[in-house]
């Protein structure tokens, strides 16, 4: 077998190749460096600014590129989120508008003349109520003042986990099974059983609860299709027997529509927040968010339906044998 030797110039290059002589021509070259004349090294120096100028600038521009797209960029979100801030606020100023409105309607259902010369045969009378928490409601119990539903056969120890929303109004007051109740100018139920002095309140949301309703657009104008509200015992109550022919769409408004002829404007009952069509049905399934929140209820009023006599309202039936009760302090 024969080797062949390796040359001069190869040895050389697998030395330079090795850690060891990359790092020993490095030092070579510093030395080299220091032991120049002043003159040679500032043109050497001068040179390799010449030829790294270029990269230099190149890396500049890339770095002024980069800053100005991260503040654009930054200014971008925070252009997004004060957009959100001010639609977010401008939608619950709408919706405040909405909550006084009603609030109006509802308060001066009773003493506002119509615009037109003729009297109206029947008005509303508001009695103002508030709505007794878990401890007043066993208190009440237990000193046997609590005689809402005895007649289905309730009893104090039968209020095990969830209590039904309790208003410190009743018979007393003329209070009556039916009449809406209504907080911040909109409906947050219907009586369904009345006491002595306090009465047990149905919000839109619990079962058993129906009325006749109407849609709208989310600004409240004009007038849509008409359904029956009901409640589900969910958080979201449903409206039925709206046709599928009828436009109808999540942020639409939903207004009491039994009322006409009682109330001169409307009471809002909720927003529609889910829209649903099953394969074949010839009825929107339509889902709504009550704008009353029962757990934020702590003052309402009920709504008592009068025939007027001569610009003066006169309780009908029961509510006319019971003097109206001032709100305690």
């Amino acid at each position: 077998m024969t080797y062949s030797t390796p040359t001069i110039p190869g040895r050389l290059r697998s030395r330079l190749a090795s850690p060891t002589g990359t790092l020993l021509l490095g030092l070579a070259a510093v030395v080299l460096l220091l032991l120049l004349p002043g003159g040679w090294t500032v043109a050497i120096k001068g040179l390799a600014h010449e030829v790294l100028r270029p990269g230099q600038l190149a890396a500049l521009a890339l770095r002024e590129h980069a800053e100005r797209v991260t503040t654009a960029v930054k200014s971008h979100f925070q252009s997004a989120a004060e957009l959100a801030e001010l639609e977010e606020e401008l939608g619950r100023l709408r919706e405040e508008n909405r909550r006084l409105d009603g609030a109006l309607t509802a308060a001066s259902a009773a003493s506002e003349p119509p615009d037109d010369a003729s009297e109206p045969l029947l008005g509303v009378r508001v009695i103002p109520a508030r709505v007794l928490g878990h401890q007043a409601r066993v208190f009440l119990a237990q000193v046997g003042l609590l005689d809402v539903g005895s007649t289905s056969g309730v009893r104090p120890e039968s209020f095990v986990v969830e209590m039904p929303p309790l208003v410190d109004r009743g018979e007393d007051c003329g209070v009556e099974s039916g009449q809406w109740v209504a907080s911040g100018g909109c409906v947050w139920g219907k009586v369904v059983e009345v006491g002595r002095r306090t009465s047990t309140v149905r919000p839109i949301t619990e079962p058993g609860y129906r009325d006749l309703v109407t849609l709208t657009g989310p600004d409240g104008k004009g007038r849509g299709p008409q359904g029956i509200l009901e409640g589900t015992g969910e958080p979201l109550a449903r409206v039925r027997l709206v046709a599928v022919t009828e436009p109808v769409a999540v942020g639409d408004l939903v207004w009491t529509a039994s009322g006409k002829g009682l109330l001169p404007k409307p009471l809002l009952c909720g927003r529609v927040v889910r829209v649903e069509l099953a394969s074949g049905a010839t009825h929107w399934g339509i889902w709504i968010e009550p704008t009353v929140n029962s757990a934020d209820v702590e003052h309402a009023v009920v709504l008592q339906a009068e025939v007027v006599e001569s610009g003066k309202p006169k309780a009908e039936s029961g509510a006319g044998k019971h003097k109206q009760t001032e709100p305690r302090s």
